[in-house]
């Protein structure tokens, strides 16, 4: 899936697309709750045993992680973690900054 930022009735909104570029989730009014959509949305996909218990990775405080990582460059082969869902993702398509640019113009 890909992550777009647009711009729709005058507001930022994020949304996730497929690969067709058919929209799979409601429009989100912020990145992070695009972000919680897509890790649900991950997780619910997995058909097998789940260890976890929260979707939310422990290590999910990217400062916290930068840290460990400066300070304790060999205690983690993968700072990152292992799962799609433990790294944040990015904005794939954004279409609200040549909206707002149009806007600007005139």
């Amino acid at each position: 899936m890909h992550l777009v930022k647009d711009l729709i009735d005058s507001r930022i909104v994020y949304y996730w697309v497929d690969d067709d570029g058919e929209t799979k989730s409601p429009l989100l009014s912020t990145f992070t709750l695009a972000e919680h959509w897509w890790k649900e949305k991950m997780f619910a996909r997995h058909q097998g045993l789940e260890r976890r218990r929260s979707v939310i990775d422990r290590r999910s405080n990217n400062e916290k992680r930068r840290r460990m990582h400066e300070n304790h460059p060999f205690a983690s082969i993968n700072p990152q973690g292992r799962r799609s869902t433990d790294k944040p993702p990015e904005v794939t398509f954004d279409l609200a900054a040549s909206k707002l640019r149009r806007l600007a113009a005139g």
